[in-house]
């Protein structure tokens, strides 16, 4: 048997969990490049294990319900999504069931126009007025990074406040509709 000592600084003081949700490759990998970059700057040690899903899973009501039970005890839900006038109902849908369900109090939403759009769309305010009434931290692209002061974005979780509700998220099969066109003989 044999040990390796490793030293306390290279531990991970934190591991959050983020959900992206986009519509484009590039705006997944651009707030994946994002939260990485800010992981480095920030003062305590941060390592992000991030799950991305296309927005188009959320219009299947199973794969929904699925990614809602995945998501349950992420620190952060990202929108990378491309402006539109209103944000999509399932969107809508999905975050409401996240927020029900989630099992971290101080979760956040961040909303990152994807393209070349530098300022927030009409439907962020939105998404900013469905944050407060469920408790959660909305920030924009603005808020997570400035190169003066990149910490407030790493002191948002810390200390860490306990699960809204503990125990593992379990979804069952019979619980989830039964996925249409999925199968061989369909």
């Amino acid at each position: 048997m044999s040990a390796i000592a490793v030293p306390k600084e290279s531990l991970f003081d934190a591991v959050l969990k983020a959900v992206i949700i986009y519509d484009d490759f590039d705006s997944a990998a651009h707030a994946t490049a994002l939260l990485e970059r800010v992981a480095q700057r920030a003062d305590e040690t941060i390592k992000w294990d991030i799950k991305p899903w296309r927005l188009d899973v959320l219009k299947q009501p199973a794969l929904a319900a699925l990614t809602v039970a995945v998501a349950a005890n992420a620190d952060m839900i990202v929108l990378a999504l491309q402006p539109t006038p209103l944000a999509p109902p399932e969107l809508l849908d999905w975050l409401k069931n996240w927020a029900e369900r989630r099992q971290i109090e101080d979760a956040a939403v961040l909303a990152l126009p994807s393209g070349k759009t530098e300022t927030p769309p009409e439907p962020w305010d939105e998404l900013k007025a469905f944050a407060k009434v469920h408790g959660l931290t909305f920030l924009d692209g603005q808020s997570v990074w400035n190169d003066e002061n990149p910490a407030p974005f790493g002191h948002h979780w810390q200390p860490r406040k306990p699960p809204v509700a503990p125990g593992p998220t379990r979804v069952s099969v019979e619980q989830l509709p039964a996925p249409l066109h999925w199968g061989i003989n369909d």
